[in-house]
């Protein structure tokens, strides 16, 4: 087995339940294991992930230029990772955070659920399919108003649908392409 599918999976570890930049993760993976890793190494599993789509690029974390006031240049230490939730259940749970009364869970969740639209928006286009007439954030924020004004068990039965058209589950993407079509026709 490579060397790096032990880093990868460390990667998503130490991402669970959180947002981390590069620097922390590579801090935390040193911490951890006590082991060096080298920059090409780390590098390459956090792109594999990347290109996976089991971790996404979530932020930029400005502290690492330690009070520089004219920034110049992009370090990557400052990219900020989180991991990608594809899971029905993980879904369903993002799509629920968008009700709560707390700003910033709602604000997370937003970003999240954006984040997984766009990446399902893509695969539909991958195919071949122009239906979409209108932006995926257009799009993304037509389909959360429709669902925010239907009643309690309409709006449970929506989120239920849309949690799994939005995951990687069988199916999944003729869902969602069906979602997209009903929301677009109550405009």
């Amino acid at each position: 087995m490579p060397k790096n599918y032990n880093l990868r999976n460390l990667i998503l570890d130490i991402l669970e339940g959180d947002e981390l930049s590069k620097k922390q993760i590579l801090e935390a993976i040193r911490s951890k294991n006590g082991i060096g890793t080298s920059d090409k190494t780390f590098n390459e599993s956090l792109m594999a992930l990347l290109r996976e789509g089991q971790i996404y690029i979530a932020d930029y974390d400005f502290t690492i230029y330690d009070g520089v006031k004219r920034i110049q240049s992009i370090r990557p230490e400052g990219i900020v990772f989180g991991v990608s939730r594809t899971d029905f259940v993980e879904i369903e749970t993002i799509l629920k955070q968008m009700e709560s009364n707390d700003h910033e869970e709602v604000y997370r969740a937003s970003k999240s659920l954006k984040r997984i639209f766009r990446r399902k928006i893509d695969e539909v286009q991958k195919e071949g399919d122009t239906k979409f007439r209108i932006g995926s954030d257009t799009l993304f924020n037509h389909t959360i108003f429709y669902m925010n004004s239907l009643g309690e068990e309409p709006k449970r039965s929506l989120r239920n649908k849309l949690a799994w058209s939005l995951s990687n589950n069988k199916d999944s993407l003729e869902l969602f392409k069906n979602i997209v079509s009903f929301i677009q026709s109550q405009d």
